[in-house]
């Protein structure tokens, strides 16, 4: 508006034209304010109102009309197709970065099937039928019925070449398993092949490898019967080749006598680091078998005997040597060990007690007399280890 006149009067107000116009351009200033601009476009000239061209000149200067303002975006409106735009290029970015995650993961290889693992997956995956624990109990129920003595498994363990099928043809020979006829068949076997003193072990050795070579391979299998209990003798394999042979029969045993040689280089083999002595030992304790009989074969041999009499220090040498070994491994030498000196060749103190005349003091009768009956004790046998 003009400035105010001198004197202090206020300018006469605008004509009643100049009043309209000016109330219409505040109209069309509000609708563009409330209402959103179009996109970005080319600016249109302002056209000039026709009733200014038509007013008709007065000699009252008229005040200023407001230049109308072209019409242009907004900053709103310009924010927000770039935050639009802003907001895909995140979720690009978003997307690039987790494949760039999946692909930088290590991808396990797959197996390819074959036709051989889908049938075994298949056999698998087959419900297997529920055990009848009630048929089990009466088959066992049965069994004991027709004979109530009880029933033990003893494996025969040690170095090879220690004399354990030969202890076992023996107690089969000695309980009545063996014929003397058959006794004689195999030594007629074994002095055909230079082997005589194997004839005892061919009862238990029964493959003809077996008897070829001298080495037990399988584990052999027999049964003798007391009037107290039923055995069932287990003759492992005392090479080392054949380890896996020996754990399948200790581990069905219930008792283990571990076989030594006492003859001159050969306990001492077994005993070593490396020799089956301490293997077959540890692996009968790992195994669950708790009681062990010692037993000292071969005191008959000429590189041990005194005078053809037993070496009681042979002997004692060789219990000093495995108790302390045996303690360690888990065996109590008071309650789970027993040691006995035999000869299995010739079955001397394997059924019955040997006398003076073969030992080599009233001491040594009386450790063997002790040992017997201390094994009498674990097997159940009376007056036999």
């Amino acid at each position: 508006p003009p400035p105010p006149r001198a004197g202090g009067q206020p300018p006469p107000p605008p004509p009643p034209a100049v009043a309209a116009q000016q109330q219409q351009l505040q109209q069309q200033q509000e609708q563009q304010q409330q209402q959103p601009p179009p996109r970005p476009a080319a600016p249109a000239a302002p056209e000039p109102p026709a009733a200014q061209e038509q007013q008709p000149r007065s000699s009252t200067p008229e005040p200023a009309a407001e230049p109308e303002q072209p019409l242009s975006s907004s900053p709103v409106s310009d924010a927000a197709p770039a935050e639009d735009g802003a907001d895909a290029a995140a979720d690009e970015l978003a997307r690039e970065a987790e494949q760039l995650k999946l692909d930088e993961q290590p991808k396990t290889p797959r197996t390819p099937r074959t036709p051989r693992a889908d049938k075994a997956a298949d056999v698998a995956a087959e419900s297997h039928p529920p055990v009848d624990q009630g048929r089990i109990m009466e088959a066992y129920n049965k069994l004991m019925a027709e004979d109530p003595r009880d029933h033990l498994n003893v494996v025969f363990i040690g170095h090879v070449d220690a004399g354990k099928s030969t202890l076992g043809g023996q107690i089969l020979f000695l309980t009545g398993g063996v014929d003397k006829r058959t006794i004689e068949k195999y030594e007629r076997e074994a002095k055909d092949k230079n082997r005589e003193s194997w004839y005892m072990a061919y009862i238990m050795d029964t493959n003809e490898e077996e008897r070829v070579k001298g080495i037990t391979v399988e584990v052999g299998r027999a049964k003798f019967e007391t009037e107290a209990r039923r055995y069932t003798i287990l003759d492992a394999p005392g090479h080392k080749n054949y380890v896996p042979n020996m754990i399948m029969g200790a581990a069905q045993a219930d008792v283990a006598v571990l076989v030594i040689s006492s003859r001159k280089g050969e306990y001492e083999t077994g005993f070593e680091k490396g020799g089956q002595t301490r293997e077959h030992a540890q692996l009968a304790k790992t195994l669950g078998v708790v009681k062990l009989i010692v037993v000292v074969n071969k005191l008959d041999d000429h590189s041990v005997a005194e005078e053809g009499k037993w070496s009681q220090a042979r002997y004692d040498e060789i219990v000093k040597g495995l108790t302390p070994f045996l303690k360690q491994c888990g065996y109590n030498p008071k309650k789970d060990l027993t040691f006995i000196p035999i000869s299995a060749l010739h079955g001397h103190n394997v059924k019955e007690r040997v006398g003076s005349d073969v030992s080599a003091s009233s001491s040594s009768s009386s450790s063997s007399t002790a040992a017997a009956a201390a094994a009498s004790s674990v097997v159940g046998s009376s007056a036999t280890c």
